[in-house]
């Protein structure tokens, strides 16, 4: 399912970036100046610009051409560059020492999962890490609107909650070893909404 005109719209009333998540703002313990990292689905580029300012090579990858656009021309940064693409159909063969992906997995199906997962093994550098944060199949908002799949619903727009030990077990069997996992509410409220969140580490 393509949500892109809900996106679209999305940021053209919200375009610029705000504070960075309370992941990126968590995990960035784990990196190093100078490193480069690539982002998937950077939206209006909150944590991409983050991460640029703690002196990470940044990439940020978004399906909005307008946005990307926009952000580009509005920062100035030298280790930041914003480009219009599909993060689950990459033909980017660079290395990356880190791969982030914050609220954009559950954006997708299964099968771009999965291209997702094989992207990441074959581009991450020796020992780079992987940082995902996303919704939880035990969060309150599955509950909601119209459930299409047992894992799928759709609200103002499509989500797929990800199984936490299955999303594990995803990784370890492409030879990622997990350093950090976590689920749990508490992570990332945003006004009414608390929701139920995985987050793992996994290096190569």
């Amino acid at each position: 399912m393509n949500d892109k005109s809900y996106w679209k719209e999305y940021y053209r009333k919200n375009p610029n970036p705000v504070d960075p998540s309370t992941f990126a703002k968590f995990i960035i313990g784990f990196m190093e100046p100078e490193k480069k990292l690539i982002e998937l689905g950077c939206g209006n580029g909150r944590d991409s610009v983050y991460f640029a300012q703690q002196k990470i090579n940044v990439t940020a990858i978004d399906q909005i051409e307008e946005e990307m656009d926009y952000l580009n021309k509005k920062h100035s940064l030298y280790n930041l560059n914003f480009k219009a693409d599909d993060f689950t159909n990459l033909d980017d063969d660079k290395k990356y020492d880190y791969i982030y992906s914050r609220f954009t997995l559950h954006s997708v199906n299964e099968k771009a999962e999965k291209r997702v997962f094989d992207w990441i093994t074959k581009q991450l550098n020796d020992e780079g890490l992987f940082f995902l944060e996303v919704r939880s199949i035990n969060d309150p908002m599955f509950e909601k609107g119209e459930k299409i799949s047992e894992s799928e619903n759709v609200t103002t727009h499509y989500r797929r909650y990800l199984d936490f030990n299955e999303t594990i077990e995803k990784l370890e069997n492409r030879g990622l070893k997990i350093i950090y996992k976590l689920e749990s509410q508490g992570l990332a409220k945003y006004k009414d909404d608390d929701p139920t969140l995985i987050r793992i580490v996994a290096q190569k």
